[in-house]
């Protein structure tokens, strides 16, 4: 909560740094936890702990949070800290918040969906030894280090407990904290089975868009839910064996609480109650009676989002969707660009740079093709890119398909204002960052044609660019897919406009058509110049590698498998490059490039050969060995073969065709 992380900074208290993928709405720092003994750190740790070193560095203090109850990751996690930071300047404060092992259990439990069968063991040798996590604590830390806190909490479902706040906070030294408004939008406050599932139907596929309150939603559900009783999510076969096996530990906790005896003893209702049934259809009546419950400004919206992405609803999500038709049909909910389409969404405001063009009008079923653009922090760029997609002039519906990865800047809310002004931007908000939900998650909602590809930070020259495209692929049918070369701009002005792709980089010269080979001697197909006679139409396959990168690369050669590659030889896009953009140095600084996208490279390399079974080894090989040379070079000049050495581990084929050809200029050198 936006207040109590102010009111920590205020007292000289500043979260650690979050892993920027993570975006949940209750903070942790579970990554610090992660470590494996004797390993080096993950290249993600490795970052955070940088991060972390210079928060040390200054006068401040710095927390850490964890729910994690594992000693195998306390015990990890103090040899972290005292290998990377210098503790002889600082002091480790632990402060464990402690209740009954068998709630806490239930609730690390409910901390996912649907836990595996594995995590049996490990929960029951976890909260079975809670007091040795603190005997250890003290003796690492020093007893005076070490604060406990007793959560009276006899629930296993997280509430209000302004007692154990108030006792945190001031832990930390700061005053009481400042109580929320909702009930946060996680799983943990929900008592049934049934509540969490329809909790997890709020978003399709992570979907916020369109907007709606989610603390009133939460509200409602909780409401909601008060009939139907809670529901142990863990097997009660774990819990009675905690409640057996756990009994010296819960004794030893006692004393350290300074609690009287039997104080941390279980319900009978948490020992005896079976679990909730995870296999069992979500039941229609629960569903009807939240759908009831809802207000208009959540059901309009709620279902909008369903409607939107229909072909990706869970069994669940259609269950819901169903009993909230009851209310709000379909000839109900207003499309997008629709006066009151999206309730909740600000008005909206264009940016002040938006270029008055021509438009596309409303999509008329059924939509020829699709343009598909992921957007990360683009709010300097973005109304640029959708305007240039506005503008094409084409014989045949367009939808473009703007994809935001929560984006911390203005991008969102551009998107939105633009989708709730004009009819053909379809927006895909995603409330949290995951690596590969921005691919999956935009080529699973194409199910056009045609679809062509535009980055966020890009943006189309030429209004007839899609129709000559698509001109172009109707013309001949054998090609799969068209590109053209495209004007690379650089924004600082460090390099004049080129073209790309340069005339020396087509295989044969300029052609009107080429193949695949062609394409696997080196990208010559620039993101936002591809036109594709879309291979997915029925939805992505399960082999699809969605966390490749580059994977534009990847997606040219899985539709060049199944056709020609055609050429227009006419500049009708601006690829730009700025200083944000992850391959802002692949132009300027090769090596530098490689450092920190190298590893990528070698693992699109890895799957293309897999996904061709082989067949292109050498020309593959061919390309890994530009990495691997820049690997090379950097252990040459600076000493540091760590990327080198974890390139060879992980691709041992790519490695012995390098070691060869090294082998081979050198006997070239020798007998010269």
């Amino acid at each position: 909560m936006d207040a109590n992380r102010a009111l920590l900074a205020d007292h000289g208290i500043d979260l650690g740094p979050l892993y920027p993928w993570s975006c949940g709405r209750i903070p942790f720092h579970g990554e610090f936890w992660s470590a494996l003994p004797g390993k080096p750190p993950s290249r993600r740790l490795a970052t955070l702990l940088e991060q972390l070193k210079e928060q040390t560095q200054s006068s401040r203090d710095v927390l850490l949070l964890s729910g994690n109850a594992e000693l195998p990751n306390h015990r990890a996690l103090a040899l972290l800290l005292r290998q990377y930071l210098d503790l002889g300047r600082y002091e480790v404060h632990c402060v464990y918040v402690m209740g009954q092992p068998l709630c806490l259990l239930e609730r690390c439990w409910r901390k996912v969906a649907r836990p595996s069968a594995d995590a049996v063991e490990q929960h029951l040798e976890s909260f079975g030894a809670l007091s040795r996590l603190i005997t250890e604590a003290r003796h690492e830390w020093g007893e005076r280090n070490v604060t406990l806190l007793y959560d009276t909490w006899d629930s296993p479902v997280a509430g209000r407990n302004d007692e154990l706040a108030h006792g945190l906070f001031a832990a930390l030294g700061c005053p009481a904290p400042q109580a929320p408004a909702h009930l946060p939008l996680h799983p943990l406050f929900l008592a049934s089975h049934a509540a969490r599932r329809l909790y997890h139907s709020l978003e399709v596929r992570d979907n916020a868009w369109p907007a709606l309150d989610e603390g009133l939603f939460m509200d409602c559900l909780v409401r909601t839910e008060r009939d139907w009783g809670a529901e142990p999510m863990s097997p009660r076969v774990l819990r009675q064996r905690l409640i057996r096996e756990g009994a010296d530990d819960r004794r030893a906790l006692e004393d350290m609480l300074n609690l009287p005896g039997g104080a941390l003893e279980p319900s009978d209702w948490m020992a005896e109650r079976r679990e909730a049934d995870f296999d069992a259809p979500l039941p229609g009546e629960r569903a009807a009676a939240f759908a009831a419950a809802l207000p208009d400004e959540l059901r309009i919206p709620l279902r909008q989002r369903f409607i939107l992405d229909a072909p990706l609803l869970s069994d669940d999500q259609k269950t819901l969707d169903r009993a909230l038709a009851a209310y709000v049909p379909a000839s109900a909910v207003p499309a997008p660009g629709r006066a009151g389409a999206s309730p909740g969404e600000p008005a909206a405001v264009l940016p002040s740079s938006a270029a008055p063009v021509s438009r596309i009008g409303e999509p008329v079923p059924p939509v020829e093709l699709t343009v598909l653009t992921m957007t990360y922090n683009h709010e300097a760029y973005i109304a640029q890119c959708m305007d240039s997609v506005l503008a094409q002039r084409t014989k045949f519906p367009v939808r473009h398909l703007v994809l935001d990865h929560h984006s911390t800047d203005g991008t969102p809310a551009i998107v939105a204002a633009y989708a709730a002004k004009y009819p053909s931007i379809t927006p895909v908000l995603l409330s949290c960052r995951r690596p590969t939900e921005s691919v999956r998650g935009l080529f699973l909602r194409c199910r056009t044609k045609y679809a062509s590809l535009c980055d966020g930070d890009d943006y189309f020259t030429e209004p007839s660019k899609l129709q000559q495209q698509v001109d172009f692929l109707e013309s001949r049918p054998h090609c799969a897919l068209c590109f053209h070369p495209v004007a690379v701009v650089f924004e600082d002005g460090s390099q004049e406009t080129g073209i790309f792709p340069p005339m020396g980089m087509l295989p044969r010269g300029m052609q009107d058509e080429y193949y695949l080979a062609d394409l696997l001697r080196g990208n010559m197909i620039q993101t936002n110049s591809v036109v594709y006679r879309w291979r997915f139409r029925e939805g992505v396959p399960g082999w699809f590698r969605p966390d490749l990168c580059p994977g534009d690369w990847y997606w040219h050669m899985l539709h060049a498998e199944v056709g020609k590659i055609g050429f227009i030889p006419e500049v009708m896009s601006v690829y730009r490059r700025h200083k944000n953009a992850m391959y802002r140095n692949s132009f300027v600084n090769q090596r530098e490039h490689r450092r920190h996208h190298g590893m990528a490279e070698l693992e699109t390399y890895n799957a293309v050969n897999d996904h061709f079974q082989g067949r292109y080894f050498l020309r593959l090989a061919s390309l890994a060995n530009g990495v691997f040379i820049d690997f090379f070079e950097i252990q040459m000049d600076e000493g540091d073969d760590s990327l080198l050495n974890l390139a060879c581990d992980r691709y041992p084929e790519f490695a012995r065709h390098f070691l060869k050809s090294l082998k081979l200029v050198r006997r070239e050198k020798s007998s010269s």
